[in-house]
């Protein structure tokens, strides 16, 4: 009896640890296809206008409605958008193959500035994302395989890099309210992280094909889109 009561002073923390660490489910609210913007790779929501920007893997940058209604389209296009981010008056553009980073004004799309970033790996293997990390005041993209957080200056100079090999690959990234997000196309799951270490705080399953963007409305609901589908989906707000 003593054994069995000392065994389950190791065994209970396990199990409890086990239920906590599951991974919760998102509810989907409603889907659209985004029938003119092929293979949409990111999605950003714009708080001051309450419109979104997104990037297709064609390289074109979009302005869209919440319904997925293409507004405005950028004229200088690049070679294989994949994350996108508003920031300033501005929107950036990650280019993964080039390895460059677009920056774009908000109000007339125009092309301003093109900064060369620098990955060693597969040329399609780099960088699916780009956001602003506020809680540390520097730029973040993840390269997709292997999965490394890279922080950057206002001129994409590297600051830190940091291993993150709980997903298979990263396909965005997106800063929202304080927490870092980060999310798993093979792993369909929806990364919450602290912002300042990249730690994993939780995990969320996503039932949808090729989760690619990602981003939040200003009701903290998720957005994803999937370039496969040509699809963007719209999920209630996280969970606590």
């Amino acid at each position: 009896m003593r054994y069995l009561n000392y065994c389950l002073l190791f065994i209970a923390p396990l199990l409890l640890s086990s239920r906590r660490d599951k991974p919760a489910k998102l509810h989907l609210e409603r889907s659209g296809i985004l029938r003119h913007i092929p293979e949409p790779s990111d999605v950003v929501y714009d708080k001051d206008s309450g419109h979104y920007f997104i990037v297709s893997d064609h390289g074109i940058l979009f302005e869209c409605d919440t319904n997925g209604t293409i507004l405005r389209k950028a004229a200088k296009e690049g070679m294989d958008f994949e994350g996108v981010e508003v920031k300033d008056g501005y929107v950036y553009v990650s280019d993964e193959k080039p390895r460059r980073v677009y920056k774009y004004s908000k109000d007339k799309l125009e092309l301003e500035k093109v900064y060369t970033v620098s990955f060693s790996g597969a040329m399609n293997k780099a960088f699916e994302s780009i956001t602003y990390n506020y809680s540390k005041n520097c730029f973040v993209m993840v390269s997709q395989q292997p999965a490394v957080i890279y922080e950057y200056d206002d001129n994409f100079q590297v600051l830190n890099k940091y291993p993150f090999p709980g997903a298979r690959d990263i396909s965005a990234a997106r800063w929202y309210n304080g927490s870092f997000y980060l999310l798993s196309n093979k792993d369909n799951t929806l990364y919450l992280c602290d912002a300042s270490t990249y730690e994993v705080k939780k995990t969320y399953k996503l039932n949808i094909i090729n989760p690619e963007g990602l981003a939040f409305d200003a009701g903290g609901r998720v957005i994803v889109t999937s370039d496969d589908m040509q699809s963007i989906y719209l999920f209630n707000s996280l969970p606590n």
